[in-house]
């Protein structure tokens, strides 16, 4: 897959290419179905299939307020479509100024050089242009008049019928529900960051941890116990994970940063610090809750492995 930073990064000299267009947070089963048709209609046609997407969200320069938790940050977004088997892909930078075009002139530049739009896949909530002016209904006008093919695929729905939409997902994360978005996503829901020291109170516990720091815009589960895998440059493990203030051990408050710690089940030992690591979310376990005492919040840690271990093993079972 080849990969743009900007438009001024297409060449000039380009042909005709089909492009699905969109923020692709979560690229979940709706926005998988997007870039689908787009290679689908790209193989017909003999051309070139792209996924054009934004960095930030556009949310995030319009309204920084309401700025949604990330779903997918950029690395990850960029393998989960190269996955797909799209050609290229374009990340626009999203600016204020780029926020000002007219929805007129953004289509305009679809059907131009260097972007030379033959076909555009959009999902049917797509908005466009200044005020977001435009709709997949003028985007389709805009296409007659300029022999551009646009096409809306059927919206992708969940198991109850409701359509699939990353604020959805984003919800259900936040509030633990790890396993309802399973079905979204097609796949488990992560975070990644790197792993930084903690406390070292996991250890004294006989089950140490690995604390990772997570960028803070990152959609993380609510505070709680949660069975998971973790991914390594040197494979996966079975985690344990914490996400919350250790309250058996502080007097934290629920508005103290959250932190999440790790236990990953069967690690040989070695030192971790600094190593990128990726967390994917199988289930919630339980609540994050104080104990009485140190042997009471073991047993439940060992309970709590156990029950991670034998999750993941059916999990990879299929």
């Amino acid at each position: 897959m080849r990969r743009y930073g900007s438009l001024g990064a297409l060449p000039l000299g380009g042909g005709r290419r089909v492009i699905a267009i969109g923020t692709f947070d979560g690229v979940h089963l709706g926005h998988q179905a997007i870039v689908a048709r787009a290679i689908e209609l790209a193989r017909e046609r003999g051309l070139p299939s792209m996924a054009l997407t934004f960095e930030p969200q556009p949310v995030a320069v319009l309204r920084p307020e309401l700025r949604p938790a990330v779903l997918t940050h950029l690395p990850l977004k960029t393998q989960l479509i190269e996955a797909l088997g799209v050609d290229e892909l374009l990340v626009a930078p999203f600016t204020r100024g780029f926020s000002r075009l007219r929805a007129e002139r953004f289509a305009e530049m679809l059907v131009s050089a260097p972007l030379n739009a033959d076909c555009v896949v959009v999902g049917g909530n797509y908005r466009y242009g200044h005020g977001a002016a435009g709709t997949s209904e003028t985007l389709r006008a805009f296409g007659r008049t300029r022999a551009m093919r646009v096409e809306v695929p059927v919206t992708v729905t969940c198991p109850e019928g409701k359509p699939i939409s990353s604020t959805r997902i984003r919800r259900l994360v936040a509030t633990g529900h790890v396993e309802a978005v399973i079905p979204l996503l097609g796949r488990l829901h992560s975070v990644e960051g790197v792993i930084v020291p903690g406390d070292q109170r996991g250890r004294r516990l006989g089950f140490p941890t690995a604390n990772l720091e997570i960028p803070a815009d990152s959609a993380i589960p609510s505070r709680g116990v949660y069975a998971a895998q973790a991914v390594l440059a040197s494979g996966r493990l079975a985690a344990a994970v914490n996400i919350g203030v250790a309250p058996t051990f502080t007097d934290a408050d629920l508005g103290a940063k959250l932190r999440l710690e790790a236990f990953l089940i069967d690690h040989d030992g070695s030192d971790l610090y600094g190593q990128p690591m990726r967390i994917e979310f199988l289930a919630r376990l339980r609540d994050e809750r104080r104990f009485p005492s140190a042997e009471a919040l073991i047993a439940q840690i060992t309970d709590d492995v156990e029950r991670t271990r034998s999750l993941v093993e059916s999990a990879r079972r299929g």
